[in-house]
């Protein structure tokens, strides 16, 4: 079976929500513009360990990966962690997560994409919790704003 990439998986999924789309942002898109990213904060609802893998784009150019991981959560209550290191500079940022089944799996199979947005600053929040089967599933949280 050939080796699917990051690059490939993003692609594709960009193809589709293009496609899904087409024709519907016309004179309602604005310009993007620069924002400052306050915060990516993670949260893990399962039982097991999980691995977010997160990459900031500034206007197409990779500024920023990395591999969180957040340990099971504590009798009921999420264990949290906050990505560390982001860009501090304001810019037009696209930042993609990953969701890997293991720590070492980073071409993982859950992929989402947070679009620049008309704000000054965004925080996100990312809750992977669980579907009824008991694999993984993630949410995106986005706060507009200063």
């Amino acid at each position: 079976m050939p080796s699917v990439s990051r690059r490939k998986i993003l692609l594709a999924a960009s193809c589709v929500c293009s496609a899904g789309i087409a024709g519907c942002t016309g004179s309602f898109r604005s310009p993007e513009r620069e924002a400052r990213l306050l915060e990516v904060e993670l949260r893990n609802h399962t039982a097991d360990y999980q691995s977010v893998l997160v990459i900031v784009e500034d206007d197409g150019e990779q500024v920023f990966d990395g591999i969180t991981s957040l340990p099971p959560a504590d009798e009921g209550s999420p264990t949290t962690r906050t990505v560390e290191n982001l860009p501090e500079e304001p810019g037009v940022y696209n930042v993609y997560f990953n969701l890997a089944r293991r720590p070492d799996d980073v071409e993982g199979e859950f992929w989402a994409r947070a679009a620049n947005t008309n704000a000054d600053c965004r925080a996100y929040r990312i809750d992977v919790e669980s579907d009824d089967v008991g694999e993984p599933l993630f949410g995106i949280y986005r706060a507009d704003g200063c």
